[in-house]
């Protein structure tokens, strides 16, 4: 006798969104409330409500008839949350519960993304003068609040699982170092890591060696004369490349070299040298080839992009409440990723093509926030005077 055929559930409502995203935040985010009537609930409805619309908790609070108040929620919020490294361990908790289980039945090795993301900052330190690195200028300032990330790839749906707040003066080796064990402690296994150009030096690659790790990283190309320039002639070719620095010597490396020519896009007719200094890649694999593998990153490029969509705005000093923000809305984005996925399992049996089942990060943030207001309701708006276009 056959088995009955599992229900599939192919509607996704806001009760369920916000359900799960409070479950996900509640299980891991110890949160110590002391003399207060908040709920954990509370928090994380006013988190959700502020991320998904970009907003500040105070904002969030105003708009909702039955939040608590902004200046009372933000002084419980910011007593309940642990440090800094507390947090960050909570959070990596999340992405990792988070990973949809093909991830842990898949017998294959994941290519994984490590990615750098810097938000601007206006002010001074909170306590420590490491809180804030240094970069090139952007939206009127050099001063930033740095985070690392990295990501599995898989049938192109990209989980963030791992994410580090970085400090002045940090060396990449030691995050790129960190980022690997985190991924290597969740049991997963790696087949190649994709790198962002800001990582290109030698202590990277020794890390890289360590770790026998297959690579391929963007060497950047600085000034108008020598340096990688020497390589722009000829052909696509493989060569190898020497970095010299005064502080680390000389190191020798793989480098792919390609030439592409423009064929009058966006307006342009001119050739465009890359080079890449890779290691661990198929003996027979062309440079157009590594040009198109390394193109897989460019996704994480549009996660950073839409983790910036559901991340909830702030003009406090404090660090640890910037990593909350920045982590829920990687929580969100994986939500978002997890569920697409579902969906997309869901339609591989169909009975009936959906018309709209396509799901967007913004229908996820306009579900979750329909959840929370009708829980809470909008508050009114109040005037001092009568406005006649209301009479």
């Amino acid at each position: 006798m056959s088995k009955p055929a599992a229900k599939i559930n192919r509607t996704i409502r806001s009760e369920q969104v916000l359900k799960a995203f409070v479950e996900i935040v509640r299980k891991n985010l110890a949160l110590e409330l002391k003399n207060t009537r908040i709920t954990s609930e509370d928090l994380i409805y006013a988190l959700a409500y502020a991320n998904v619309h970009r907003l500040s908790i105070e904002s969030a609070c105003q708009e909702l008839q039955g939040a608590p108040s902004g200046n009372r929620l933000r002084e419980v919020l910011a007593k309940a949350l642990p440090d800094r490294t507390g947090l960050q361990r909570m959070l990596n908790r999340m992405f990792h519960q988070q990973l949809h289980p093909s991830v842990w039945k898949s017998k294959r090795d994941f290519s994984l993304a490590i990615d750098l993301t810097l938000i601007p900052y206006h002010g001074q330190p909170y306590e420590d003068k490491k809180e804030i690195v240094r970069g090139q200028p952007k939206s009127g300032t050099t001063h930033f609040h740095g985070y690392a990330t990295v990501s599995i790839v898989r049938d192109n749906r990209r989980y963030v699982v791992a994410l580090r707040f970085m400090e002045y003066g940090e060396e990449m080796s030691e995050i790129v170092r960190w980022l690997i064990k985190r991924v290597k402690s969740l049991k997963i296994r790696i087949r190649r890591v994709f790198l962002d150009k800001g990582f290109c030096s030698q202590p990277v690659f020794k890390v890289l060696k360590q770790h026998k790790m297959s690579f391929v990283m963007p060497i950047p190309v600085r000034g108008k004369s020598g340096g990688v320039r020497i390589l722009f002639q000829g052909k696509s070719r493989t060569t190898t490349y020497t970095f010299n620095s005064p502080t680390y010597g000389q190191y020798a490396v793989e480098a792919v070299v390609v030439k592409r020519y423009s064929k009058g896009r966006y307006g342009r007719h001119q050739t465009k040298w890359f080079a890449y200094a890779v290691a661990g890649l198929p003996t027979n694999i062309s440079p157009a080839q590594v040009f198109e593998l390394y193109r897989q990153r460019f996704g994480i490029e549009s996660s950073y992009r839409q983790m910036n969509q559901v991340r909830a705005r702030t003009s406090t000093r404090n660090p640890v409440i910037r990593l909350l923000f920045v982590g829920l809305a990687f929580v969100l984005f994986n939500l978002y990723i997890s569920l697409r996925q579902h969906l997309s399992a869901a339609l591989k049996q169909p009975l009936q093509v959906p018309k709209r089942f396509w799901l967007s990060l913004r229908r996820l943030a306009l579900l979750l926030s329909h959840a929370i207001v009708r829980l809470w309701n909008l508050a009114d708006v109040v005037q001092l005077q009568s406005c006649w276009t209301l009479s």
